[in-house]
């Protein structure tokens, strides 16, 4: 999909309470998909305020990518860990839609803390997205369909 608008500048945008319904692993390049878009600091208060967006992550092979998930089992929380290759298939299959929570930088990596969902009970866990880069992040989208026509 083409987007009208492409920036790197990541104090303008925020992914906060934002979907990814399907994942691109492309070259190296992980793309997260947002059809409700994200919120960039240059429109409305709204949240989200853009139109269709992706997030595009340039995976460092050194460090690479993998997901934690927090689940309760007899009172104790258990840790999971997912590969990339995993992610991605539970989101383009539909088994799961990841919400991001909050961004921490770090020394060539980002931690996104997260939600997964999905359709049955408990119905969502708690996650932590850790990428390895050492690239900025683009964010790409489009103007939200209701200013299109003014």
């Amino acid at each position: 999909m083409q987007y009208e608008f492409s920036s790197t500048d990541k104090g303008k945008f925020s992914l906060h309470d934002c979907r990814s319904t399907s994942v691109e692993l492309i070259n190296g390049r992980l793309i997260f998909k947002l059809p409700d878009g994200f919120f960039n600091a240059d429109y409305s208060d709204d949240w989200p305020n853009t139109g269709s967006a992706e997030v595009e992550f340039a995976i460092d092979p050194m460090r690479g990518v993998y997901l934690n998930i927090f689940a309760d089992s007899d009172g104790q929380t258990i840790r999971k860990e997912y590969t990339l290759d995993q992610l991605v298939e539970k989101i383009n299959n539909s088994e799961w839609e990841l919400e991001f929570a909050y961004r921490y930088d770090g020394y060539e990596e980002i931690l996104y803390k997260c939600w997964i969902w999905f359709d049955h009970e408990p119905w969502s866990y708690e996650g932590e997205l850790w990428i390895g880069t050492k690239e900025d992040t683009v964010f790409r989208w489009n103007l939200p369909e209701t200013t299109k026509n003014r």
